[in-house]
């Protein structure tokens, strides 16, 4: 939408002459630039070519200060004009409907007669011109004009605008308009037809109204063609609404998110710095106590001694030797027991707490990778053969695809040096209808779905991990992950149906489809295996082997834990069976030159209670050979 600027001219219009804003409003009688209404002596209506709209004479004299070109003020196309912004033409249709407006409110509407412009009072429906009284009354008695149908103004009153006539002349010769030259684009009157638009000299003239029908079915098929062009882009600006409405939702979401999460972190460290002030303040009160009595008796035995010797030396000092006999004989005893008098003890000659900072390190490294913003992108890709144009079928991009630095959790176990990393499911990109929980998917509904950000899944109960893989041939990296399926049956499962399936693509999708690039491991029901729900393995939607699990029905059940191991060294993915060690496939010449996203898909709960976890990272143990 542009904005118009308002421009000012000395020019005011005569405000006894105009009808009020809410009575013209809609029939385009005002100028869209300075808001004043057009007139036909100074605020002319010029039609702008390029968006059929109409603006007054000043605002675009204005507009192009001078100059020969114009930029249009509604849509910026320019346009050059030799002859200034009068070579635009007039814009009769808004004169006409002014003058019609004038008529209805009793406005003073001139004679087109006379040369006083006598206010008209009726108009000849065979010229087209007003009359005054004077000039109606010698239009009667002209011998030419005398059988025109006259129409009163009063009767005119409450007419429709489209039964209201104007006078169409030519300005060159003053003779009715009544052909239309198709060489030229114009309206044009006789003696133009014999002077400037002669048919000898290559021009199409017709009559006004043969050209009327034949340019109405033209103009009335673009009209309907553009109605349709103004729905598809009603729709997309719908969309485009939409999609502005989700990035600021998922903006909003993922900043409180953020917040939520930093502010549990925070009162986890407020918690753990609590605890260890406290321990610190319990591991030193026994000792404490135990120093302080010990400084109380030992406080109590030095002003004791101090001043029982104090007490001795005064007394001495002022004594004779009988008298200092005396005294050091009642005295002896009890200065002989403070010799042998100990103050309280302590078992230790020193101690103290300290703060161990065990584990900050990891927890700061920890804190550098601790969450990650990215954008989900869902892009419409090429379907793969057999997939209706009916389906839904877009590409997920996610960017960036990989945490900053390496997770300090991920490690490595056996001797064969097997990286287990740190996963968990990424519940911002899941489908709003499944309950995601860290490392668990399960396919109850939410009681509450999530937020529709822009970035969930649509099209499938289906959510990939907080971060994709990366195993590097060259270096002969090798990767495991661990995910244990649960499943109970609550109604029998069709044929070829897929209930659940753990997905390792390079291209994760969001279709009403198995991932059809990298591998897809299923749950399904299966031609080969009759009433059995089978494993089924695909990789780049070609079959490699399907296996019974457990029968078709209802309220059977299984716990099922797989391991996929990706091996770098042989360019190959194997799936284990991680209760006994035995390998279900073998997936060879596999490409690991981009990352891989781990992606779970769970079906119906009317059907089937599902969940799948990620068991990664320090959850997983034991020893993997292959």
């Amino acid at each position: 939408m542009y904005h118009c600027m308002r421009l000012h001219t000395p020019y005011k219009t005569n405000m006894s002459d105009l009808v009020s804003v809410a009575a013209i409003k809609d029939l385009l009688t005002e100028c869209p630039i300075c808001t004043e209404h057009f007139d036909e002596s100074t605020r002319i209506p010029r039609r702008m070519p390029c968006c059929v709209q109409s603006i007054c004479q000043p605002c675009l004299e204005t507009y192009t200060g001078g100059a020969a070109t114009l930029s249009c003020p509604m849509c910026r196309h320019r346009h050059n004009l030799p002859g200034g912004v009068k070579s635009l033409p007039k814009e009769t249709l808004i004169l006409k409907t002014l003058d019609y407006l004038k008529i209805q409110k009793g406005l003073h509407l001139p004679c087109t007669d006379c040369p006083d412009k006598e206010t008209a009072v009726a108009q000849c429906d065979n010229c087209g011109t007003f009359l005054c009284s004077l000039c109606l009354s010698a239009h009667k008695r002209n011998t030419v004009s005398k059988a025109h149908t006259i129409n009163t103004f009063d009767e005119m009153k409450g007419r429709p605008v489209d039964n209201f006539r104007r006078l169409h002349q030519c300005s060159q010769h003053q003779h009715p308009l009544q052909f239309y030259c198709y060489t030229c684009d114009n309206v044009v009157c006789v003696s133009c037809t014999v002077v400037d638009h002669k048919e000898g000299k290559g021009h199409n003239v017709v009559s006004v109204n043969e050209a009327h029908q034949g340019k109405a079915k033209s103009t009335n098929d673009v009209l309907g063609k553009l109605e349709e062009k103004t729905k598809r882009l009603s729709e997309t600006e719908s969309a485009l609404q939409k999609k502005i409405e989700n990035i600021k939702l998922s903006m909003s979401v993922a900043r409180d998110d953020i917040n939520k999460i930093f502010d549990n972190l925070t009162d986890r460290l407020n918690q753990r710095r609590t605890i260890l002030l406290s321990d610190v303040d319990g591991k030193s009160a026994e000792n404490l106590k135990l120093t302080e009595e010990a400084l109380d008796s030992t406080r109590q035995l030095l002003t004791k001694v101090k001043s029982s010797s104090e007490y001795m030396r005064q007394m001495r000092s002022k004594a004779d030797k009988v008298e200092d006999l005396q005294v050091m004989g009642s005295s002896e005893a009890s200065l002989n027991s403070m010799l042998k008098e100990s103050p309280q003890e302590i078992p230790f000659d020193r101690t103290g707490v300290s703060f161990v900072q065990a584990n900050v390190q990891h927890v700061q490294n920890t804190i550098n990778v601790a969450g990650m913003v990215r954008s989900v992108t869902f892009s419409s890709t090429e379907r793969p053969n057999g997939m209706p144009d009916t389906e839904v079928y877009n590409a997920i991009i996610l960017e960036p695809a990989e945490f900053p630095t390496v997770m300090e959790m991920d490690r490595s176990i056996c001797d064969q040096e097997i990286t287990c990393p740190t996963l968990e499911w990424d519940s911002s990109t899941a489908y709003n209808n499944i309950d995601v929980s860290e490392c668990v998917i399960t396919n109850t509904t939410s009681a509450v779905p999530s937020p529709d950000t822009g970035c969930r899944i649509q099209h499938i109960n289906s959510c990939l991990a907080s971060r994709p893989l990366m195993v590097k041939n060259c270096q002969g990296q090798r990767c495991m992950y661990r995910v244990k399926f649960r499943f109970r049956v609550k109604e029998l499962i069709e044929d070829n149906k897929m209930i659940q399936e753990i997905a390792l693509t390079p291209i994760p999708v969001d279709a009403r489809w198995n991932q059809v690039t990298g591998l897809s491991v299923g749950v399904a029901t299966c031609p080969n295996h009759k009433q059995q729900l089978c494993l089924r393995v695909d990789y780049n939607s070609t079959f490699l082997t399907d296996l019974p699990l457990i029968q078709n029905r209802v309220g059977q059940s299984i716990d099922l834990q797989l391991c996929f191991l990706m091996d770098g060294t042989n360019d190959k993915i194997l799936v284990i069976d991680a209760a006994d060690n035995t390998v279900y496939t073998t997936v060879t010449d596999v490409a690991f030159d981009r990352p891989m996203w781990v992606m779970m898909y769970v079906g119906s709960p009317a059907r089937s209670d599902l969940s799948g976890e990620l068991i990664t990272g320090h959850n997983i143990t034991g020893t993997f050979a292959n």
